[in-house]
């Protein structure tokens, strides 16, 4: 009967242990795993502090070349809702790692990924079509200050120039932006299942 209660205390052990070592190495996994996704918040973050300076350049641009603040507007509006869209498609709150069940977590990832598509498709559309309407806007028009001196033409050249090689490589960033983001979701959802097979 010893015997038996012995072995009955050294599972009880061995288990409490174990649970111990599951809680310590699903604490570890969620450190990991913020660590994974802190340059994505860091990334909404900077966007957010950047975007006032950039909708500031844009009515500056609009002044000199003649152009209708409408487009300023315009972009005002779509870059405010791209940003504010970001804080829920690309964050990734910390509390999320620490308060939420692991479960959770991966439906919140899923969910975010899924929304971080359509979000790209559509604010692609519309900033192609206003990026065509505003490089349109800069070859069809302009500043009398620039007529009078003769050089609409160099403004122009260089405008229509610039915001071609500029959209380009936005295009190339943003495309890279997009996959490392969605990777990084995958990641962390792979760990998660890791985590999950291990239990």
């Amino acid at each position: 009967m010893d015997e038996l209660e012995e072995m009955r205390r050294q599972m009880a052990t061995m288990k409490s242990q174990l649970d111990t070592q599951q809680i310590v190495n699903k604490r570890l996994m969620c450190k990991v795993m913020r660590n994974k996704a802190s340059w994505m918040n860091i990334l909404v973050n900077a966007e957010l502090i950047a975007f006032p300076f950039l909708y500031l350049l844009i009515v500056g641009l609009c002044e000199v070349l003649g152009i209708s603040q409408w487009y300023s507007f315009t972009f005002l509006v779509f870059g405010l809702a791209d940003a504010l869209l970001d804080i829920r498609t690309v964050r990734i709150p910390d509390s999320l790692f620490s308060s939420s069940s692991i479960l959770s977590l991966r439906k919140f990832l899923i969910r975010q990924k899924k929304e971080r598509f359509i979000q790209t498709l559509i604010m692609g559309v519309l900033c192609a079509a206003w990026l065509s309407m505003f490089l349109f806007a800069i070859g069809t028009s302009g500043n009398p200050l620039f007529l009078a001196n003769g050089l609409w033409d160099a403004v122009k050249t260089g405008g229509l120039f610039g915001g071609i090689i500029g959209s380009v490589i936005a295009i190339i960033v943003v495309i890279m932006l997009y996959r490392k983001m969605q990777r990084t979701n995958d990641r962390i959802i792979a760990d998660i299942d890791d985590l999950e097979k291990g239990e």
